[in-house]
């Protein structure tokens, strides 16, 4: 306990400067802002039409009928 409050005494505190605090608004903003976009495009997609698409049962893959 004693060398965790000697360290802490000594320790000098570093903050951001007005630089540092505005490139990392900005690349959070810019993190933020191209996620944001990604799930709009993808949420907003048309719907598919999936007539063709067949069941795993209905598919013959031809194993089941001569297993051995």
């Amino acid at each position: 306990m004693l060398i965790l409050t000697t360290l802490l005494e000594t320790t000098p505190v570093a903050t951001l400067t007005a630089q540092g605090w505005a490139m990392m608004l900005v690349s959070i903003g810019v993190v933020l802002s191209l996620v944001s976009y990604c799930l709009y495009r993808v949420l907003n997609l048309p719907p598919v039409d999936v007539q063709d698409i067949k069941g795993p049962l209905e598919i013959d893959t031809g194993d089941t009928t001569d297993a051995d």
